[in-house]
């Protein structure tokens, strides 16, 4: 039988990915967000490639055999789908943004469109954007298959890259937020909620395959999470 790592040792990809979280917060958030403020195809396509290696790590991280004393899958179909659904949401309204959708809808001619053409604009290329965003509804909602029982590097590298892939998303959006919104301190509570609604389900995921909960390394990689959103929120909603 193949041996799981201890808790203190399955807690080191989380650890690694929520450093790797706050040094991308001081050495990358600022020119990101600077950049994502000026809507560009460019943007987009990196938002749909961060998203796409989004889904991809969720996707592993769900494939991963539950530890031993681990509950295994978290949360009920229902629960992960509802937030799913909306992650969808969210990204596709900064697809659409990055786009120009918002900007140009106001300044569009249905009369000049027709309505073979204005049916593509406002109908086919917003569905367009949803069902690629509902890609994620796949990763985290629905039933996956374990893979083959992995141990030792292997199981925590592939851990690592899941978390990875989910923080450099939190990043890209955290970004597109900063440069949507205005700076206040009356946004502190919507957007920690927000990021949390959004960010913590894989994080749920990996602790659910790897740590028995309650306990204290459990407690500590979820506190750290935490900590990790706080600092995020404060860098969308100051200048």
């Amino acid at each position: 039988m193949k041996s799981h790592p201890s808790s203190t040792v399955a807690t080191l990809p989380a650890v690694l990915a929520d450093v790797t979280a706050i040094l991308a917060l001081f050495l990358l958030f600022p020119s990101l967000s600077a950049r994502l403020a000026a809507p560009s195809g460019t943007n987009a396509l990196l938002l749909s490639a961060g998203f796409v290696l989004f889904c991809v790590g969720v996707y592993w991280l769900r494939r991963l055999t539950p530890a031993a004393g681990a509950g295994g899958e978290w949360g009920t179909r229902g629960a992960r789908a509802a937030l799913a659904v909306f992650f969808a949401l969210t990204i596709s309204l900064a697809l659409a943004w990055q786009l120009g959708f918002f900007q140009s809808g106001l300044q569009v001619d249905t009369r000049e469109l027709g309505e073979g053409g204005s049916a593509a604009y406002f109908v086919y290329a917003p569905g367009a954007w949803l069902g690629f965003s509902l890609l994620y509804v796949l990763a985290l909602a629905f039933e996956v298959r374990s893979r083959a029982a992995l141990s030792g590097g292997r199981r925590l590298v592939v851990a690592a890259l899941g978390l990875l892939a989910a923080n450099g998303m939190l990043l890209l959006l955290s970004a597109q937020a900063r440069a949507v919104m205005g700076s206040g301190g009356v946004w502190l509570l919507p957007v920690y909620l927000g990021l949390l609604l959004l960010f913590l389900p894989p994080r749920l995921e990996h602790l659910a395959r790897e740590l028995p909960f309650p306990s204290p390394a459990a407690y500590a990689s979820l506190g750290l999470f935490l900590v990790v959103i706080g600092a995020y929120t404060i860098a969308v909603i100051t200048a």
